[in-house]
């Protein structure tokens, strides 16, 4: 699959993003990536899907059971598949935050026609805590519902808005965009 970032990498760009403090969430990771090419196989059964691109090179998809009109799908339809992760961060005061905990979504939303098409948007909320802050050697302790992790920050006056207790609001964002031709 051919991958084209549209973004920093989330690792890189947590720490002062999460740490900006803004009133809105920032765009902290976007990843994004496009297939295009012709049906070869398809199997309704084992959900499999062989596409054949420009370059003559062929990709195995698992096509998930969120799409329910494989069966329509025919070898030499055109295939074109974007896909799209996103992260957003936020950092809530202590008094406005809430428990540690996640949630997971999936939407979907399908296109009319005679062949399947539209999105599949999968999301996870993570909701965690400031748990430490180590400013002289610049790392900020965030407790999550499976892990607590430290994480290090670039330019650690940032550290000077933070309290221990704080909340952090972390959206994971995966949306896929099927066509068939």
């Amino acid at each position: 699959m051919q991958k084209r970032s549209l973004g920093l990498l989330l690792g890189v760009t947590l720490p002062s993003t999460l740490l900006a403090q803004t009133d809105e969430p920032a765009v902290a990771g976007m990843m994004g990536a496009q297939l295009t090419g012709k049906v070869m196989v398809v199997n309704p059964e084992t959900r499999l899907m062989t596409l054949k691109d420009a370059e003559g090179d062929y990709h195995v998809l698992h096509v998930p059971p969120e799409v329910t009109r494989l069966d329509q799908i025919k070898i030499g339809d055109e295939v074109t598949i974007n896909e799209l992760s996103t992260a957003l961060i936020e950092l809530i005061p202590a008094d406005e935050a809430g428990p540690v905990a996640s949630e997971r979504s999936t939407d979907v939303d399908r296109l009319p026609g005679k062949k399947p098409s539209g999105s599949i948007t999968d999301t996870l909320t993570v909701y965690g805590k400031v748990v430490s802050m180590d400013k002289a050697s610049g790392t900020v302790t965030i407790e999550g519902p499976n892990q607590t992790r430290t994480l290090d920050v670039d330019d650690p006056s940032l550290l000077e808005g933070v309290a221990v207790g704080d909340g952090v609001i972390a959206r994971f964002q995966n949306v896929i965009i099927g066509e068939v031709k």
